[in-house]
């Protein structure tokens, strides 16, 4: 799993003018700086003295992401609290409705390309800031395993569209967009790992969100599968190789390494 972005392609002027770097250092937490790099919204950050020749702000709360705009050029995009739900050019009021409401967590619409074929596109809504996330499932990463158990080709295609997977033990996750995490599951924490140039790359994630319908009740994350998966983790740790630990990014607090759940753009 590569992430969307590298440092080098950060807007540091940018993110400096923003109180969040200095002298190429990046300020952020470890998981805001890894959703950026992994094209998602971090979660909220509070930013004070903005100002630009119109305007000054003196506080704003907002999340960023990135975006490559039309010549290639990486952007950093804020996403303020709007105080009403926000429309979106490609939803009707109706479809609208049915996402700020949360009866629907997200919705696939498919749309003719340029090449006169279909490309399905995927809507989330942003609770945090009242506006909407779209994505291409194609730009998905997908996990090959889970706790250690494989996800079969119609899983992965299912992860990518966002849609609730549920393993031979009971865990059940789903790729969110709008989720600096990238993912909701029913247990806290999870080891997933991907076949990198015939080894394996692990990925521990912690503190993960629940899946809608199970606030307060995630079950215990240290399950049979977790426990062999986080063994091998730490074996293939030792072995000190980066094909086989995250391109040797090594394993912090968080996660090894964010990218792969899903690249997300508001668009």
């Amino acid at each position: 799993m590569n992430y969307l972005f590298s440092q080098n392609d950060l807007p540091f002027q940018a993110m400096e003018a923003l109180g969040l770097s200095t002298d190429d250092d990046v300020l952020l937490e470890s998981t805001d700086f890894k959703a950026l790099l992994a094209g998602r919204r971090t979660g909220l950050l509070t930013l004070s003295g903005l100002s630009t020749e119109y305007f000054q702000i003196e506080r704003l709360d907002a999340r960023l992401s990135l975006q490559r705009n039309l010549k290639g050029e990486v952007e950093l995009r804020l996403h303020p609290i709007y105080k009403n739900v926000q429309g979106h050019s490609l939803l009707s009021g109706q479809e609208v409705s049915l996402l700020s409401s949360s009866k629907e967590d997200f919705l696939q619409k498919g749309f003719q390309d340029s090449t006169g074929g279909t490309s399905l596109m995927i809507f989330e809504y942003d609770a945090l800031t009242r506006d909407f996330i779209t994505y291409f499932p194609e730009e998905v990463q997908v996990p090959d395993f889970v706790n250690g158990y494989a996800l079969s080709p119609a899983q992965q295609s299912g992860f990518k569209r966002g849609e609730a997977l549920e393993l031979e033990d009971g865990t059940r996750l789903q790729h969110r967009a709008s989720e600096s995490k990238g993912i909701l599951s029913n247990r806290a924490a999870l080891v997933l790992s991907v076949v990198v140039d015939g080894g394996q790359s692990y990925f521990l994630i912690r503190g993960i969100r629940a899946i809608k319908g199970e606030e307060g009740q995630q079950v215990d994350y240290n399950t049979p599968g977790y426990k062999q998966a986080f063994a091998e983790m730490q074996r293939s740790l030792q072995l000190d190789t980066p094909a086989r630990t995250g391109y040797g990014l090594g394993f912090k607090d968080e996660t090894q390494q964010s990218r792969g759940l899903g690249p997300a753009q508001s668009r």
